[in-house]
């Protein structure tokens, strides 16, 4: 199971910082977030093959929280005011991407397994 989160941590730290550069210069970089996560916890769901939702979720929350936690700091402003300022996809778009991207790895994974004879 730490492979699979670690392996998801990774490749979300790795396509939040891609996503964000190439997002931002044309107005999308609100969807980063959802991208990033969803690409994470795809690779983390196709490492573990089942029960990696409830994982991707609680990574989400983490480092929502922490996000959020530090900007907020960084800007000195109320925590409340500052989710309440963000871009919808921002705000709940990662905790999308975390669910959808761990089950589409996980059916990825359970595909191949079969196609393969391995599951």
């Amino acid at each position: 199971m730490l492979k699979a989160v670690f392996a998801a941590i990774a490749v979300y730290l790795l396509a939040d910082a891609v996503g964000s550069r190439l997002l931002e210069p044309v107005g999308l970089g609100y969807w980063h977030a959802f991208l990033a996560m969803f690409c994470g916890m795809l690779v983390g769901g196709y490492i573990l093959k089942r029960g990696f939702i409830g994982i991707a979720l609680l990574i989400n929350l983490a480092f929502s929280m922490l996000s959020y936690v530090l900007v907020a700091q960084m800007r000195s402003q109320p925590l409340l005011d500052l989710i309440r300022e963000q871009h919808l996809m921002i705000s709940i778009g990662s905790f999308a991407g975390a669910a959808l991207g761990a089950w589409v790895g996980m059916q990825l994974a359970t595909r191949r397994g079969s196609a393969t004879g391995d599951g």
